[in-house]
């Protein structure tokens, strides 16, 4: 595959790769590790096939919904269907909204069939939105990354910044760290720019960043994110 962002391909040919003697194909696309990375260097191809692959997954969790409640239906849901939407999503977030959007609408007629079930004397399970529950993962990323040292993760860390000489609302403070520049729109929405700048923020309005445990970040990111 030939990673390039020009609209149109180079004029110098590409040579082939041979492998055991074979010619290896040129691709627009490849696969690792089940998340499609095209030549581009975006993920909206992997966006589609997955919004297209939890839609068939939903339609036939539709067709057994006549069998089981609405607690079921949303069970089945979250076991079959969404967690293919959760596959490595802090990979592909970078993604455009209108992509992202498309796993939007797929739970949003996983919501429409769990409420055509639920009794008159019930309350409709909660189904938090697919953007919240991102969030909450890169900010328990970027905890383990910062607070808990994951050496498989050290790539990612990036270095606190230094407080600012005066006091003021927007001036750094103890825990921020340094938000890389963006050129792109694209680079500005991936893991890094995106989830340090929630980091800062969670920094600047609350102490959450100063529990002791994973769990116990991840639940109060929960509630933070809610407000």
């Amino acid at each position: 595959m030939l990673v390039t962002r020009r609209r149109s391909p180079p004029a110098i040919p590409i040579p082939p790769i041979r492998l055991d003697g074979l010619a290896l194909p040129l691709l627009s696309a490849v696969t690792i590790l089940g998340v499609e990375i095209d030549s581009s260097l975006s993920f909206t191809s992997h966006v589609k096939k997955t919004a297209a692959n939890a839609a068939g997954k939903l339609s036939c969790v539709r067709r057994v919904s006549h069998l089981i409640d609405a607690r079921g239906v949303t069970n089945l849901y979250a076991a079959q269907v969404r967690s293919v939407m959760e596959y490595a999503p802090l990979t592909w977030s970078s993604c455009p909204p209108s992509y992202l959007g498309l796993l939007d609408k797929v739970q949003d007629r996983a919501r429409r069939l769990i409420s055509t079930k639920v009794l008159p004397d019930e309350q409709a399970p909660l189904l938090q939105p697919l953007q919240h529950r991102r969030d909450v993962a890169g900010l328990c990323a970027t905890y383990k990354i910062h607070k808990e040292g994951a050496p498989h993760l050290s790539a990612l860390r990036q270095p606190w910044a230094a407080p600012h000489p005066h006091n003021t609302r927007e001036a750094c403070t103890e825990n921020h760290l340094t938000v890389p520049f963006a050129r792109t729109e694209t680079f500005l929405r991936s893991f890094v720019p995106r989830y340090t700048r929630l980091w800062n923020n969670l920094v600047s309005d609350t102490d959450i960043h100063k529990v002791p445990t994973l769990q116990k970040f991840k639940c109060e990111a929960n509630k933070w994110l809610k407000v």
